[in-house]
């Protein structure tokens, strides 16, 4: 924010031939009145300097609030796709827990199987009455 004309004005050297007393003339009558302005001057500019920093200060706020805005948006999208993951992973988790406990099962009933139909006996592995043919009724 620039500065006004009076401020200017007040933060420049004072124009020539307006140095009290420092020419030889006898100081004017007004000049008590300009000693009297100075300190509501300084007071008026820095009331301004402290309406600057107030309206900066609320800017501030104003990202801070859309930072904060931002990242719970942020997080709330991260715990949604953690639960998304989450939930793929048990499904993959069950499904294979599932497979493993169903091939397992296989697997001791294949063996079940062959120690049935492999043993060491010649033809023990073949079912009993099997080559019998049941009788007709007539």
């Amino acid at each position: 924010m620039g500065k006004t004309a009076r401020e200017k004005r007040s933060a420049g050297p004072p124009p020539s031939g307006a140095d009290e007393g420092t020419d030889g003339a006898a100081p004017r009558e007004g000049s008590g009145a300009v000693a009297a302005d100075e300190p509501l001057e300084r007071a008026r500019l820095q009331a301004e300097v402290a309406k600057q920093r107030v309206r900066i200060a609320k800017e501030e706020l104003k990202r801070a609030r859309k930072r904060m805005k931002e990242a719970k948006r942020e997080a709330k999208r991260a715990r949604r796709q953690a639960a998304a993951t989450r939930k793929v992973w048990k499904k993959a988790r069950k499904a294979h827990r599932g497979n493993s406990a169903r091939a397992a099962s296989a697997r001791a009933a294949r063996g079940r199987r062959r120690s049935e139909h492999h043993s060491p006996r010649k033809g023990a592995g073949r079912r009993r009455g099997a080559h019998i043919t049941p009788p007709s009724q007539s």
